[in-house]
């Protein structure tokens, strides 16, 4: 994995996104309506902006139905390689499995970051 982490960079992976997606034929439109999210969300994690959003994780599964995650997270990426979008691939199931959960737990700490935040919003207006 170590191979990966130095191959890509989030503007590699918006790249890497971009390409997948013009390759598939979809626009930025279509994956925002079937991630549930904004053009502007799919737009930006393209450009390598906003990898904090769960919706990136998102983004990751939802290709992983569609190509390798072995291939689109390889230091060699190439587009062009059919075996890209073969479905005969072992790193995808894995990997899909680390990121529901990965996913999940974004999701829970999210859910206690907002829960926290409105709980010291109340608590100042309380105040006042």
């Amino acid at each position: 994995m170590n191979d990966y982490a130095k191959a890509i960079d989030v503007k590699e992976m918006g790249k890497r996104f971009k390409l997948v997606r013009q390759k598939l034929g979809m626009t930025q439109t279509k994956i925002a309506e079937e991630l549930g999210t904004s053009q502007l969300m799919v737009f930006r994690m393209e450009k390598g902006e906003n990898v904090l959003s769960p919706f990136f994780l998102s983004m990751l599964m939802y290709y992983s139905q569609h190509v390798s995650l072995d291939g689109l997270l390889s230091k060699k990426f190439d587009i062009e390689d059919e075996t890209l979008f073969s479905k005969n691939y072992s790193l995808n199931s894995i990997v899909k499995a680390k990121l529901s959960l990965l996913r999940e737990e974004m999701l829970s700490q999210f859910e206690v970051a907002s829960k926290k935040v409105g709980e010291d919003l109340e608590e100042s207006i309380n105040l006042l």
